[in-house]
């Protein structure tokens, strides 16, 4: 599987280089053929640690501003990065394990998709939970709908670049609302944005559903 405009995006952060050995040695074990670029975005891409995977499994390195190493903020900061140099990408969390074979019929049959419908800006890649609907099926895939409790999730997802920074744009304006940086603690706005999950919680969903319905974007998931 061999493609230069696809980017496996990593954010991490020094509390979790503990486990960056493992998640990328799982990658390479169970997709092994895999020719993407992929890049680990941190705020610190001279530890030791971050060294030593870019050698080790060709890893890119990108360095994300300290200002901008929040949770959400890392992730759009490093889209802002990258959206001009790659039509797709797939962001994972350092935690997410590969347990299993790429289906590559099915990544094959997704990019067709991609590519072929400009309202299509991102398939989930994980079946929990899969879609409700089962009125718009494509072969592996089906659209998401109002209908489903999970229309944003963090699981890993293709999405098309472009939109994928619109979604985090959006994401993190709605954090700014909610819990803007001049006015809350650092505790509740940690609170907020991962103790509460703001982009998975009941206000997320909403924002997606309604950033979705105003571009007339279509979401599909396993």
């Amino acid at each position: 599987m061999e493609r230069k405009d696809t980017v496996i995006l990593v954010n991490s952060t020094p509390k979790y280089y503990y486990i960056l050995d493992f998640f990328f040695g799982m990658l390479k074990r169970y997709a092994p053929d895999l020719k993407w670029d992929i890049v680990l975005a941190t705020e610190v891409p001279e530890h030791e640690t971050c060294k030593l995977i870019a050698e080790k499994y060709s890893v890119k390195l990108l360095e994300i501003p300290v200002e901008d190493s929040g949770f959400l903020a890392s992730r759009r900061k490093a889209l802002e990065l990258l959206v001009d140099k790659y039509n797709y990408c797939i962001p994972l969390q350092e935690d997410f394990i590969l347990e299993g074979y790429l289906n590559k019929g099915a990544f094959e049959q997704l990019f067709e998709y991609l590519s072929s419908d400009p309202t299509i800006v991102s398939a989930r890649l994980m079946p929990c939970p899969g879609p409700v609907s089962q009125k718009e099926v494509y072969s592996y895939w089906a659209a998401v709908s109002d209908g489903d409790r999970y229309r944003f999730v963090f699981q890993a997802t293709l999405w098309k670049t472009k939109a994928c920074l619109e979604w985090y744009l959006r994401i993190c304006a709605l954090l700014e609302v909610h819990a803007p940086l001049e006015s809350v603690t650092p505790s509740r706005r940690h609170i907020i944005e991962l103790v509460e999950n703001i982009a998975e919680n009941y206000i997320g969903q909403e924002e997606f559903s309604k950033w979705t319905a105003e571009n007339s974007y279509k979401h599909l998931a396993w």
